[in-house]
């Protein structure tokens, strides 16, 4: 540093003064992200899983009703009981992966959010505003900007970018199943209704 600029207060303290505002620009960035994690990165899954939820629990009463109908209930042999069993046990199986999906999907919200806490207080617990601004301490300032940055920098980097979509798609696979294993019946049974 300059001999001069190391005596001029003014652009010391200006300096302090960029190193604060970066800090509440990065305590001000965590706080965004704590609430996209709260509201949802997931949203598209969330929602499909949502759908493929609905879908499945109003497939299963519709399937109890069509077997209830005399004139469809002749027409079963035992290949098309079989199909039935198997598709309400899918859809139900899928109802349950449902349910796993959105517990996963809570545990990587609240994941998120406990390492955004951890990134915010450490950038809450400094200030860089001295009463008396010196190139030293100037020097400390940048030295524990740079080492707060670092270590919020490995927790974002240890944060996992999405939930696990392993429940999700073996929801939709067992609806699909389900879905098809209906449509094979309908498709047999309706030429003849």
């Amino acid at each position: 540093m300059d001999k001069s600029l190391k005596d001029d207060r003014d652009y010391l303290r200006s300096v302090c003064e960029g190193l604060e505002s970066l800090r509440v620009r990065n305590k001000t960035e965590i706080r965004e992200s704590q609430i996209k994690a709260y509201n949802g990165v997931n949203k598209i899954t969330s929602d499909l899983n949502k759908y493929f939820f609905t879908l499945s629990t109003l497939l299963i009463p519709i399937i109890f009703s069509l077997v209830s109908v005399n004139v469809i209930r002749q027409r079963l042999n035992k290949a098309d009981s079989m199909l039935i069993t198997i598709s309400l046990l899918f859809l139900i199986v899928s109802i349950i992966f449902g349910f796993v999906h959105h517990r996963v999907e809570y545990i990587f919200y609240v994941k998120m959010l406990k390492n955004k806490t951890k990134q915010l207080k450490m950038w809450s617990a400094i200030s860089f505003w001295p009463a008396d601004p010196s190139p030293e301490k100037i020097r400390n300032y940048f030295n524990e900007y740079e080492s707060i940055r670092k270590k919020t920098t490995e927790i974002e980097e240890e944060m996992e970018v999405s939930s696990s979509l392993i429940p999700f798609v073996l929801q939709g696979f067992c609806l699909l199943v389900g879905i098809m294993s209906i449509m094979s019946i309908v498709f047999r049974i309706l030429p003849w209704i």
